[in-house]
């Protein structure tokens, strides 16, 4: 049960300047009613006398306040108890996670909004559960059904042609998001190329060719352009998030964050895989959140606290890091943790299957509380297999370097 201690009950420390503000406060009273000070001086008791007094109730209060509060968190795991065993254990893991304060008055209301339901402790307020519903026909009647036109783009149909204007459309046959770009004919053959972008099998790759020959009304080729590398084919995509350093270089400005950190971690990052061919590159900050390993950082100093990491897990996937400076300014200072995440697996396209999370134990608590929003965007596949490393620093190095070593050549 998390809890905050009350410290015991100590013994009134006397010191020069209480003595003087009472002093201040007797001649204030005097001063406030000076035809009458004579008679207000008379009804004041001493300096000493206050301080004897105070020593005496002071003991006694702090003992009154430690004993209130004992009894509302005895009245609470009272209320706790009332529910049922399995509610119980759902209660008391909300209440480890929530950023509410770990006092017995915030433990009372808890119960209560649950009690009344307003809160569901399977589904808490202050975690990310919005599902992302996407539009998918898995079986089409026409091109038109499964694919919108969504703009164009400036596309080199052949080497050493000139960058022609094409169509892209846009739609989901059930394995994921796909980007169609209709390219001219400029080979011999005359035949208009599609490229697909995205997740999809040799069957949708067929379907998509059937119904842009009827829409088009003539012969067409269908290209699959950056074929993502999944586990059937023998290939798994990686994701390594890595906690931010005190070690950064100061260089003043603007420089990717990668190039930022100098730790330990980062430094055998780079050693390892010095051209990042190995594992797409994440990290978390106590100042920027979750940020792709390119993303432009200032110097720093900021550590993570642990109410700093309650509330980054209360804010969830649409809280932006960092945060404005004063209340009174916009929200739009920062970045989200989900697009941050969303850009290394081009927005869903290509799906991680093998995460690591470095970094201390308060860092790898707020990389546990985002993952399942990360799967719900599609960033991580449901059967992604998930890597912590946490230990001395020697051993996270050596380790790190193992999981590095273990995705040569995907």
């Amino acid at each position: 049960m998390r809890f905050a201690k009350w410290p015991r009950p100590t013994a009134y420390e006397e010191t020069s300047r209480k003595r003087a503000a009472f002093a201040h406060k007797q001649r204030r009273e005097r001063e406030a009613l000076p035809l009458f000070a004579d008679l207000i001086a008379r009804g004041q008791h001493s300096v000493e006398e206050e301080m004897a007094r105070r020593a005496e109730w002071w003991p006694r209060q702090q003992q009154d306040r430690r004993d209130a509060r004992a009894a509302v968190w005895r009245s609470a795991r009272a209320s706790l108890f009332a529910f049922p065993e399995a509610q119980r254990r759902t209660i008391r893991r909300a209440w480890r996670d929530c950023p509410y304060p770990a006092d017995p008055s915030s433990f009372a209301d808890l119960l209560h909004h649950i009690r009344i339901g307003k809160v569901d402790p399977g589904r808490p307020p202050w975690k990310y559960h919005a599902r992302l519903q996407a539009r998918v026909t898995p079986d089409p009647r026409c091109f038109a059904d499964a694919f919108r036109r969504v703009g164009q783009r400036r596309i080199e149909p052949a080497p050493g042609h000139a960058a022609v204007e094409c169509p892209q459309y846009c739609g989901n046959l059930g394995h994921g998001i796909l980007f169609i770009d209709a390219v001219p004919p400029v080979e011999a053959d005359g035949l208009a190329t599609f490229h697909v972008r995205g997740v999809c099998t040799d069957a949708d790759i067929a379907l998509i060719g059937r119904l842009a020959e009827v829409e088009q009304g003539r012969p067409i080729r269908v290209v699959r352009v950056d074929v993502p590398h999944t586990r059937t084919g023998g290939f798994s995509h990686r994701l390594l998030i890595l906690t931010c350093s005190a070690t950064k270089r100061h260089d003043p400005g603007w420089m990717p964050a990668w190039e930022r950190y100098d730790g330990p971690l980062w430094q055998t990052w780079r050693s390892v895989d010095p051209d990042r061919k190995r594992a797409r590159v994440g990290f978390l900050s106590a100042r920027y959140g979750f940020g792709a390993g390119d993303r432009p950082i200032e110097d720093y100093d900021a550590r993570l606290s642990p109410d700093l990491a309650d509330r980054m897990i209360a804010g969830g996937m649409t809280t932006g890091w960092p945060r404005p400076p004063s209340p009174n300014k916009p929200d739009n200072y920062g970045s989200h943790p989900g697009s941050e995440i969303a850009s290394l697996c081009y927005h869903g396209t290509r799906p991680f299957t093998d995460i690591a999370l470095v970094g201390g134990g308060l860092y790898l608590k707020v990389m546990r509380a985002f993952l399942e929003g990360f799967r719900e965007m599609r960033c991580i596949t449901p059967d992604g297999e998930i890597t912590e490393i946490n230990a001395g620093i020697g051993v996270m190095r050596q380790r790190l370097r193992t999981w590095l070593e273990q995705g040569r050549g995907s």
